[in-house]
């Protein structure tokens, strides 16, 4: 076996152009898996962190009925009871209610359709990240407007697309309209602009308002809310089911949802992804194979007369077979290290730098940030091992060729 070993290792340089080009495909092969696999297991964190922490929060709460038409008669009415629960839930971290409907805000120069947001400024702060949107102004002050205060009353914020669609800057008026609960009587205040923000997102920045929460309240006409956005102490928390939280939170008044539900299109390309590996992988492994047994085929034509003189001195075809599945394994492990330092370096450079893919839009989420990789190690001892089998896997068949050669015939044949 000693002696099948050596001459495993010498025959694998015999041509090193061919020996090399073999290492480059699979360890170019293994690197691009390796990649692919830290650079899905970004994008899902990416677009997870975007959806909930931008706005969404990990989870919310609705009355019953309201999220099937979003009716604005549909509200939260016993407040203090449901903050009450949600203080003493351990795995909320934050939460932030918020009265929601739709109106138009006009300016001197322009009008335009938005969904109009009131909110708790101190409690929207810890969920979302609205307050750090802010790149004009001021953030929300949180105070309970009235007229007799002209200096913090009818505080407004809205998106920089749509101060541009107006033509309105810091401090200019703007006047809101809506129609109220329970009615539909028209509703109309003047706000003055206190903040511009921006979320890289046309559809927040273009069709987005926020007002204090009792300014809603009181232009809606109601003692309620129609939403409270959840923070959790972990966005995995929102996975699992066995929290108390879910059957307490869900009852015959209150539908408690996680943001799995509420943006269903994107909790079911999350689940896909894991799909696009496992195909990439196929594919590359597929590739692999065909490339090893080509190259292996072309070393034992090459070596026809040679395999002939050693099986007619007394060479058992086994030997045969056996130095070529080792040839095959000492180019996967050269390819093995070649590839997994490339891709590892390749996949800690990003997992720093980050791609910036901002602007696009996957699954209804602007993508506003930067995608930083994700390594995990364990899939990578498990790709690096699969492509080490694939390429033993791929020499039995060249192998077994070698050892079935007869003498006279292998002799006789030598390119």
């Amino acid at each position: 076996m000693n002696l099948v070993a050596r001459l495993a290792k010498r025959n694998i340089f015999r041509n090193t152009r061919r020996t090399l080009l073999t290492v480059l495909l699979i360890a170019c092969g293994l690197a691009a898996l390796l990649f692919t696999d830290a650079f899905i297991r970004g994008m899902a964190a990416s677009m997870i962190k975007i959806s909930t922490e931008t706005f969404l929060g990990d989870a919310q709460i609705h009355q019953r009925e309201f999220r099937e038409a979003n009716d604005i008669d549909v509200y939260i009415q016993n407040i203090p009871s449901l903050y009450l629960q949600l203080d003493n839930m351990p795995p909320i971290k934050a939460y932030a209610p918020r009265t929601i409907t739709g109106g138009m805000i006009s300016s001197s120069e322009n009008v335009s359709a938005a969904v109009i947001y009131g909110i708790d400024a101190a409690k929207e702060a810890q969920v979302s990240k609205l307050k750090q949107a802010i790149i004009k102004g001021q953030y929300l002050s949180g105070t309970s407007d009235d007229h007799k205060n002209s200096s913090t009353s009818h505080e407004i914020l809205i998106g920089d697309d749509l101060a541009d669609l107006l033509e309105v800057d810091l401090g200019d008026r703007i006047v809101v309209t809506l129609s109220q609960a329970h009615g539909g009587e028209l509703s109309q205040e003047l706000f003055r602009l206190s903040g511009i923000f921006h979320f890289n997102d046309r559809h927040m920045d273009k069709g987005m308002a926020f007002i204090n929460l009792a300014q809603g309240q009181s232009m809606l006409a109601i003692n309620g809310i129609h939403e409270v956005a959840i923070r959790l102490q972990d966005v995995s928390l929102a996975d699992d089911e066995s929290l108390a939280l879910w059957e307490t939170l869900n009852n015959k008044d209150l539908e408690t949802l996680s943001w799995r539900e509420l943006v269903p299109q994107l909790s079911s390309m999350l689940d896909m992804s894991s799909y696009s590996t496992l195909i990439v992988s196929i594919i590359m492994f597929i590739l692999v194979a065909l490339g090893l047994i080509n190259s292996m085929f072309m070393s034992i034509y090459e070596r026809h007369n040679e395999f002939g003189i050693l099986l007619a001195i007394g060479t058992r075809p086994q030997q045969l077979f056996w130095q070529i599945l080792l040839e095959g394994l000492l180019i996967g492990l050269l390819s093995l290290i070649v590839g997994l330092i490339s891709g590892a370096l390749l996949s800690y450079w990003k997992s720093v730098s980050g791609i910036d893919y901002s602007g696009t839009e996957m699954s209804g989420i602007s993508l506003n940030e930067p995608i930083y990789l994700i390594i995990n190690y364990l899939a990578f001892a498990k790709i690096s091992l699969s492509i080490l089998a694939i390429t033993v896997l791929s020499c039995i068949y060249p192998a077994l060729h070698a050892a079935r050669l007869q003498p006279s015939f292998a002799m006789r044949k030598a390119l």
